[in-house]
């Protein structure tokens, strides 16, 4: 269950929006050589990508230290039984 409000007289919960899927920013987080190198062309990656990325790097480099920082969208939705787009002042 996600973290609950209310707002326009009901209970609006904001949950994971599923079709926008996982991002991945990575970036190699070695510090003896300050490399911070990041896949060149691509800043959102899907996870398998992004540790493809590392693995190749790491082969390459020897570097094993990477930040992964995901990212995903989050939608506050009423009730199931009431459509957003009725309610004054709620976009979609």
């Amino acid at each position: 269950m996600g973290l609950t409000r209310r707002f326009r007289e009901l209970i609006w919960t904001l949950k994971l929006h599923e079709a926008n899927g996982i991002s991945v920013h990575v970036a190699c987080a070695t510090r003896e050589s300050g490399c911070r190198a990041v896949p060149e062309g691509a800043e959102d990656l899907c996870v398998d990508d992004a540790e493809a990325w590392t693995e190749a790097h790491f082969r390459r480099t020897g570097h094993r230290r990477y930040l992964f920082f995901e990212c995903y969208t989050k939608q506050w939705d009423p009730p199931g039984d009431v459509d957003p787009r009725t309610i004054e002042g709620v976009t979609t």
